[in-house]
């Protein structure tokens, strides 16, 4: 498990922890960069390609690669030290998941076999596109797995009545910072105390999906159920567990 600055409120040990239950050895390596000691030249290419993963535009799905601008590269640079915080931008998941892959194989060869898993925790937002649009998510399957902890605030939705009463607010031109409070406690937020918990579920279905080829259970109950909404996410991956079947496979 690696980190590539997530939520404050992220407890990796913890999640570590948990897992470790289910019969694996997981083990907390922290900050990602560090840990595999890129170097100058590694960090400007990794920095190229998540400035080139950016979305532009929700409803085009970003079929290529571009090259990047150097400011752009140079912002993505200083969020990979920890300089900047890049809430509000969006990232093709899967184009960084293929930067992240490359870096990690070219680091860890010995690591890139299916003995290995390797989950990264990031603050980016990423998202795939389906549809006719981008879709935000909270992780992303398969080498590396990536766990946002901006998707677990930003992609289940919250209650619909939020958005009604938020939009009406907007165009009377009042401020919606209001609307969070008397909401609150129905979404996780950012540096929420229910990361942790709620992102050991994620970090759990990416062990199950190694180990079974399913991305998510169809049980409702089950923690690793595909929820699409806030309140669904604090029943079932804040508070739930894995359902009987989903054990009987973890085991």
């Amino acid at each position: 498990m690696y980190t590539d600055h997530p939520s404050e409120s992220l407890d990796v040990g913890a999640v570590a922890a948990s897992l470790e239950g289910y019969g694996v050895r997981a083990e907390n390596r922290g900050s990602l960069l560090e840990y595999l000691r890129a170097g100058d030249e590694a960090l400007g290419e990794i920095a190229r390609r998540l400035a080139s993963a950016r979305v532009s535009g929700i409803e085009s799905p970003l079929d290529e690669i571009l090259p990047a601008g150097p400011s752009e590269a140079a912002f993505e640079r200083r969020m990979l030290s920890g300089e900047e915080k890049g809430r509000g931008v969006l990232y093709d998941g899967l184009w960084v998941q293929r930067a992240l892959r490359k870096l990690i194989c070219d680091s860890l060869p010995e690591e890139s076999g299916s003995d290995f898993l390797h989950i990264i925790f990031t603050g980016r937002l990423i998202g795939t596109f389906e549809g006719r649009r981008y879709h935000a998510r909270v992780v992303l399957l398969g080498s590396p797995s990536i766990i946002s902890t901006s998707g677990l605030v930003e992609a289940p939705a919250r209650p619909r009545e939020y958005y009604f009463i938020k939009g009406g607010l907007i165009n009377s031109g009042r401020d919606t910072r209001e609307l969070d409070e008397m909401y609150r406690g129905r979404f996780i937020d950012y540096d929420d105390p229910k990361t942790t918990s709620a992102i050991t579920s994620y970090a759990l279905q990416a062990l199950f999906y190694e180990l079974s080829g399913e991305a998510f259970c169809e049980n409702p109950e089950c923690c690793l159920f595909n929820s699409h909404w806030q309140e669904d996410v604090l029943k079932v991956q804040y508070e739930g567990k894995p359902c009987a079947r989903c054990l009987e496979i973890l085991g």
